[in-house]
């Protein structure tokens, strides 16, 4: 025999023993007396078709437990779905429709037995069955689905439907969709966060004072928090707490706050329905998170909890306000927040007030006062200013104007509760807006101690630079 066909000769035997193997193989799958088909035919055999619209209710039976879902429209006209649970639950609108599409849409893969009246039940997981689904029609007519086990292979799912007395085979996706739990329903999305659709925010720390920002434009339309934002005018966002007044340096603020919160993801739901907040540090939050817009459509409100390490990262507990759910997400966020420094986010500027919008600006240390009168000239950018009624040259009253607005909060201190009067009281007459005041008092050789409308300070100021703005005012008279 030649080599060349020794070689055939050999290729032949390997190619017959590989042959003879996947036979084998096939055979111990797919032998006799098992109920898994071998493959499911190119056409499936159609159990239930109805329209969506014609469903009224849909009920879920196992274990003893009973569940319903219930159609409803959303403002767009559109068919969702809602969960028998208690109020708040806001379901993922894919998941839901999923779980409950078999109601009205069905459809088998292949037939298991042709009449299981002989055959026991229990072998297929359907004597009880894992799950009974009743669909209710407008009607008054209903359908029974009776899900069993998964196959041996699990491939599929046994299914009997009515009084059919079929055992019929559905996809293993359908199945499991079947038992899709309500918490794995759960829509997990969180509003979108643009910081231009802000009215107020406020974040609170635990064991920190809040702090708390509002925005105004003067064509927004009225929100009911109108009473609570103060009315400062113009644009820009400004801070209300702790340190009353405050301009913002709107891309720090981004960057330490509003940032890391667009990128808070809930990961899954950790209780459906708890009983007890406090299980999960969520009953004194360690940081709180308030965003409210000028249309309501985006608001946020979340409050974080305890934190825990699984796999090698950090997860924090999470509550939705308005939502009875415990969520789970990554600590890495919010984190950035925590121990944020007010005056980081501010321009530290204690009154950035434009002289367009001010009438006059007192000064008041000890025996010395000081009037400065703006006396705009209607329909210009001109001022014909006094000091005390004297007249003054405008750029040398601006140059004034300009050391009274660059006074800046240097630092952030403990809540100082000053004894006594101030020594200086600078206090901004505005045209539509109240009177802007601010306190200055003794802290020690280098500082005042800044006080606005509240009885406590909470920053310092350069002494030298209040002493050098009322020494240039005296220079002028």
């Amino acid at each position: 025999m030649s080599r060349k066909t020794q070689r055939i000769v050999n290729l032949s035997i390997t190619l017959a023993v590989i042959a003879l193997m996947l036979f084998a193989y096939f055979w111990a799958v797919h032998r006799p007396g098992e109920v898994t088909p071998e493959a499911p035919p190119p056409s499936a055999v159609q159990l239930l078709q109805r329209k969506e619209s014609e469903v009224v209710r849909v009920e879920f039976s196992y274990d003893g437990a009973r569940e319903y879902m219930t159609p409803f429209l959303d403002e767009m006209g559109r068919i969702q779905w809602a969960h028998s649970e208690a109020e708040g639950f806001v379901l993922d609108i894919h998941a839901a429709r999923d779980k409950v599409r078999p109601a009205w849409l069905l459809a088998a893969l292949d037939v298991a037995h042709e009449d299981a009246t002989e055959v026991e039940l229990a072998e297929f997981g359907l004597a009880p069955p894992l799950l009974t689904v009743t669909s209710f029609f407008d009607d008054g007519s209903t359908h029974t689905l009776r899900l069993g086990s998964a196959t041996i292979d699990y491939q599929f799912y046994f299914l009997m439907i009515d009084d059919d007395p079929a055992i019929y085979l559905i996809s293993l996706v359908l199945g499991e969709r079947l038992l899709t739990d309500v918490a794995d329903m759960i829509d997990l999305t969180l509003p979108l966060i643009h910081i231009e659709e802000a009215v107020y925010i406020r974040v609170t720390e635990a064991g920190k004072p809040p702090v708390v920002l509002a925005m105004r434009t003067a064509d927004m339309p009225a929100h009911p928090l109108d009473g609570l934002i103060p009315e400062l005018g113009g644009e820009h966002l400004v801070m209300h707490e702790p340190f009353f007044g405050l301009q913002l340096s709107t891309s720090r603020l981004i960057e330490q706050i509003i940032h890391p919160m667009t990128q808070v993801r809930l990961r899954e739901v950790a209780e459906v329905t708890p009983q007890s907040l406090a299980v999960f540090g969520l009953d004194e939050p360690v940081l709180e998170f308030e965003f409210i817009t000028w249309h309501g459509g985006n608001d946020v409100h979340l409050k974080f909890g305890d934190s825990f390490t699984h796999g090698g990262m950090e997860f924090i507990y999470v509550k939705v306000v308005g939502r009875p759910h415990v969520f789970i997400a990554e600590r890495e966020h919010p984190a950035t927040v925590m121990g944020i420094n007010p005056l980081d986010i501010a321009d530290r500027f204690l009154a950035l007030i434009h002289i367009a919008d001010v009438e006059m600006l007192t000064i008041e240390a000890g025996a010395r006062s000081f009037t400065l009168t703006m006396n705009h000239i209607p329909d210009t950018f001109d001022i014909e200013p006094t000091i005390n009624g004297q007249s003054v040259d405008a750029d040398d009253f601006r140059t004034a104007y300009f050391h009274a607005i660059s006074l800046l909060a240097d630092a952030d201190i403990e809540p100082f509760y000053p004894e006594g009067e101030p020594e200086v009281i600078i206090t901004y007459h505005r045209f539509d807006s109240p009177d802007f005041q601010l306190r200055f008092y003794d802290f020690n050789a280098n500082f005042f101690a800044v006080g606005g409308d509240s009885d406590a300070a909470m920053f310092v100021t350069n002494r030298r630079a209040v002493e050098r703005l009322i020494s240039f005012i005296e220079g002028l008279l």
